[in-house]
């Protein structure tokens, strides 16, 4: 029940700051918020606002944060105003997405954290272009044939030979590089109907090597995997539910009711494995099982292999926080620590050249870390946080920590929170977008370094925890890359155009389209050097990424797309009709020159186009689907872009405002105008 004092204060709050409620009757979006850019709302009233689902506590008794735009969002009324229980406001249905301009301004101690009405400019795209760029070296993908076939990457490790490609496959599996004369060719069949766990093993040249199947009754999948320094083995963790095989062991999990008694269907709770594989033939050393505890799932995330070859896993059990260290014979186990509960699942872990070694969560609320951390809070009341942590790999040792939130963080650092290491520092990637930063051993370092408008962000911490700096994120990161030498790299997939200062970059379109792209960050000041697609008509759905000693990057999801364009590599020999063909692909990063299609800087080669960083011949489609790209017969000079079009890319805005031949189905493009965007100039 809501009563009338504390509501009342609320109204009076909101009216100083500028809020106008139109009514105090229920609407049909009683309880709308921004949750990262998607606006929802709660089912029921709560006074404290679901911490899942919505992003500040509320003072008891009042309505969690709403919106003031009159039309769309409107304070719920108490049952004694409004005649009927408090909180039955409908959900918000298809109404249009709401401004954030509009949203009030959470109040805390005083103080106020609105959102700036108008996004600033960015400050780390000047262009998604680049004159100079890398090019895939090969993709391997399943050529699995059926329309009921599907498979998907997931994990990815790679040692100074092979990459490692963990995932899951519903069928018979064949792996092969369509582009490599006379390649090998790996197959595996799985033993159970529904499918099961594979590890599949590839050279550094893009010839498949092996495909080893783990099977399981039911659900399994692997989350994580390392490799170790020597390439001698891999540590693999995941989840699974009913039944799963590793090596001689047979793990069970064959919860179908809950403790009520409710039938859970295909959502019981998840166990979660930890398993060493040998690196030469995917055969199983040892394993260990994490049983669920009640109703509550076990899982595990991610895991890292230190240079004593012992194996470092995180995780979580029931949504909370879980580390630990086993040592290399599987027997003794150096420490585990189930933390606090407002500690969430730890979802990435990298080890440090010192034997330390990184894990980043989140946080909600407090928790005591012990060690030289202790007890820290989250900055912004009910806002879940991006939870950077650094201990002893021997002992746990908390050695210090940082935190990544904002006001609009919401709850979805919980599972978007990367990292990556290399001799000096840390990388640290979360969705939130993470703009404000504090430090445990250092209370003047950190604050807000960047705009709380954007979806994420990519930080750079020294490997004593200085924030050196902190770049934007166009939406939630899959996976994350760098190495002692080299840049920051970060892929995600996205659905619609994404912008990155003066160009934005087109998706293809199809019914169901997702387009992998892949950014590249220079390492000394954050600025974002050039936006790589991968895709087709089909999807591209992306997980995570890794980068070999020299430097070059491997990343594995699944694929719909026939034909599927890797910049210089063109898919078109395996059946999409499942669209979920599991893809392991390089992309050589430690090289980068002038496109193929290119003679010289701002000369293209007769019968191409060059559009969104990417070579097209003549006659072939370029995103979103239908343009058209028509190459001239001799090498065309590049000329200055004509200004942009307001809701189109550089590239698009340029054909709608030079070509003279235009339909409903198809643009023709020339090669001048496209080419026109590379220039050295126009940067």
């Amino acid at each position: 029940m809501v009563s009338f004092l504390p509501r009342l204060l609320l109204l009076v709050t909101l009216l100083a700051s500028g809020f106008t409620p139109v009514s105090s009757e229920c609407t049909d979006c009683g309880l709308c918020y921004n949750h990262g850019g998607n606006y929802k709302c709660l089912a029921t009233y709560s006074p404290t606002c679901d911490k899942w689902h919505a992003m500040f506590d509320c003072p008891a008794g009042t309505p969690c944060e709403t919106t003031n735009d009159p039309d769309k969002g409107r304070l719920c009324a108490a049952a004694a105003d409004g005649g009927s229980e408090a909180g039955t406001c409908p959900r918000c249905g298809e109404h249009p997405a709401i401004d954030v301009a509009g949203c009030c301004s959470p109040l805390r101690e005083g103080a106020t954290y609105a959102p700036t009405p108008v996004p600033p400019a960015t400050t780390t795209w000047s262009r998604g272009q680049a004159e100079m760029l890398p090019r895939h070296a090969w993709v391997v993908l399943d050529h699995n044939d059926g329309p009921d076939d599907s498979s998907f990457g997931v994990a990815v490790a790679v040692s100074e030979e092979f990459v490692w490609v963990g995932g899951k496959t519903t069928s018979k599996m064949t792996m092969k590089n369509p582009h490599l004369v006379d390649g090998r060719i790996a197959v595996a069949v799985p033993d159970s109907e529904d499918g099961d766990m594979f590890l599949t093993k590839v050279t550094l040249e893009g010839e498949p090597v092996s495909i080893h199947t783990f099977p399981g009754s039911e659900a399994e999948q692997p989350n994580g995997l390392a490799v170790s320094a020597d390439g001698y083995f891999l540590s693999m963790v995941g989840y699974f539910r009913g039944t799963l095989t590793l090596g001689s062991e047979e793990y069970r999990n064959n919860v179908t009711r809950l403790t009520d008694e409710y039938d859970c269907g295909t959502n019981c709770p998840k166990d979660a494995f930890l398993a060493k594989i040998s690196a030469a033939d995917s055969s199983v050393a040892w394993s260990v099982h994490f049983p669920h505890q009640g109703d509550a799932s076990t899982e595990l995330f991610a895991t890292a292999v230190t240079a004593a070859g012992d194996i470092v896993y995180g995780g979580h059990i029931a949504n909370t926080g879980r580390l630990g260290v086993l040592a290399n014979d599987g027997v003794v186990k150096r420490w585990e620590t189930v933390y606090d509960d407002s500690v969430g699942p730890f979802n990435d872990l990298k080890e440090l050249p010192n034997g330390d070694f990184v894990a980043v969560g989140s946080l909600a609320g407090s928790a005591n870390f012990g060690g030289e951390v202790g007890t820290i809070s989250s900055t912004y009341s009910g806002s879940r946080e991006a939870l950077v942590l650094v201990l002893d790999a021997e002992t746990g040792y908390a050695k210090w920590a940082a935190l990544m939130g904002s006001p609009y963080q919401y709850s979805r650092a919980s599972k978007g929170v990367l990292v990556a290491t290399t001799d000096t520092d840390i990388y640290v990637a979360c969705a939130g977008p993470c703009s404000h930063i504090r430090i445990s051993n250092d209370g003047t370092a950190g604050g807000n370094m960047m705009s709380s408008q954007h979806k994420g962000g990519i930080a750079k911490f020294t490997a004593a925890g200085t924030p050196l700096w902190i770049s934007e994120l166009p939406t939630y990161p899959q996976g994350m890359a760098a190495n002692t030498g080299s840049a920051v790299y970060v892929n995600f997939y996205e659905s619609a155009p994404v912008a990155y200062g003066a160009d934005t970059f087109t998706n293809w379109v199809g019914a169901d389209t997702k387009d992998q792209f892949i950014i590249k960050f220079d390492p000394t000041d954050g600025a974002g050097e050039w936006v790589m697609q991968q895709g087709g008509t089909g999807k591209e759905y992306v997980r995570r990424m890794a980068m070999d000693a020299r430097g070059d990057i491997y990343t594995t999801g699944k694929t719909g797309s026939s034909p599927g364009h890797f910049d210089t590599v063109k898919m078109t020999a395996h059946d999409n009709a499942n669209e979920n063909d599991m893809f392991l692909a390089k992309m050589a990063t430690s090289v980068e020159g002038l496109p193929y299609c290119k003679m010289t800087k701002g000369v293209l080669k007769g019968g191409y186009c060059f559009f969104q960083n990417t070579c097209f011949e003549d006659g072939m489609l370029m995103p979103p689907g239908d343009l058209v790209c028509v190459g001239a017969e001799e090498p065309e000079v590049e000329v200055e872009p004509v200004p942009e079009t307001e809701g189109l890319s550089s590239a698009a805005s340029s054909v709608m405002g030079r070509s003279v031949t235009m339909c409903i189905l198809s643009i023709v493009v020339l090669p001048l105008v496209i080419g026109n965007l590379f220039s050295k100039e126009s940067f």
